[in-house]
């Protein structure tokens, strides 16, 4: 926890503040419980993931620092650290697949950041970055979610939420790589140990399989892939070792999966009736809180307080069109 507290320090010292707390009564009434979604798609460059990218930023060294940073990216880190490297007024280098939305690229760049396309896979990703950070003469690598203080600075979330909501009995976090999960697990563990930490994935990913098995990877030759969803930002099939060590032992072992269908749906709600713009990954937690899977696990631990993360509001305008106008 105390890392935790030393990224939320840094954040302060470049004036991020808590994210707000939404409320709905229909979203209430349709859960069956009280909800409060942290709206981390209103943080600064519209993710939380400015958080992890604003400490790793922080803690490098003045040398290190000089020569700038890379990372890979579906987008939303890459505009996080782009902007964090601006603050601190070094380059920076962004690897995206190129199937990244183009409203996530003209983010990056708006930041600063020198964009290059890939490959959608895990192994393109990891190599070209190593290929950008070696031309810039040995940049500093900020790995989207496999990164202590990128963990660490994601954590601040729970450190929020352990603050401000102290009745919570449960927190809903969606799952990609893991940073953000892993680092709300260490921090609730640390301060409510008794709030339940339930990761949210995409349909397909299969993490709550891993987590019965304790094995991270159960099929290494299609880990390097994508998984299909129209959650752009979420698209990692497994969790990094990092954030692994931390959510295997951490986390609620109950997993809730959402499809397509759900996500476009919550999309629907966040516009209609929470009046939010979010991007489908950043609907997952809603869809979640509306599915008939979370009643299951409400009524089976008597959930009363329960807690959403919306993770993202960085979405194409036709994306969003489409996804509203189709959502059930």
């Amino acid at each position: 926890i105390s890392s935790v507290r030393v990224a939320a320090e840094r954040l302060r010292a470049v004036g991020a503040r808590p994210t707000p707390v939404l409320r709905s009564d229909w979203v209430d009434a349709t859960a069956g419980c009280a909800c409060y979604l942290k709206a981390e798609h209103l943080q600064r460059t519209g993710s939380f993931k400015y958080r992890g990218a604003t400490n790793a930023v922080a803690g490098l060294d003045a040398a290190s620092a000089a020569l700038g940073v890379v990372c890979h990216s579906s987008g939303n880190h890459g505009a996080a650290l782009a902007a964090a490297a601006a603050e601190r007024g070094v380059p920076c280098c962004v690897v995206v697949p190129r199937t990244t939305p183009g409203a996530k690229i003209d983010n990056m760049r708006r930041y600063g950041a020198r964009v290059v396309l890939c490959e959608p896979t895990q192994s393109a990703r990891s190599e070209t970055a190593a290929a950008e950070a070696a031309a810039m003469g040995g940049a500093a690598f900020v790995h989207p979610y496999d990164d202590a203080a990128v963990l660490a600075g994601q954590g601040t979330i729970g450190l929020e939420l352990a603050e401000e909501l102290p009745q919570l009995d449960a927190v809903l976090v969606p799952v990609s790589g893991g940073g953000m999960v892993g680092g709300i697990a260490v921090a609730l563990h640390a301060l409510r140990p008794g709030v339940r930490v339930i990761a949210v994935e995409p349909k397909g990913k299969g993490l709550g399989r891993c987590l019965a098995l304790s094995q991270r990877v159960l099929d290494p030759e299609a880990a390097n892939g994508a998984l299909d969803t129209i959650a752009d930002a979420i698209r990692t099939k497994c969790l990094g070792p990092t954030p692994w060590a931390a959510a295997s032992q951490l986390l609620d072992p109950a997993v809730l999966s959402v499809d397509d269908d759900q996500i476009r749906a919550a999309m629907r709600v966040a516009l209609l009736e929470l009046k939010q713009v979010v991007e489908p990954a950043g609907a997952l937690t809603l869809a979640a809180l509306l599915s008939p899977a979370f009643k299951q696990l409400r009524e089976e631990h008597q959930l009363r307080h329960v807690a959403a993360i919306v993770c993202g509001g960085n979405v194409d305008l036709e994306t969003l069109f489409l996804h509203a106008r189709t959502g059930p």
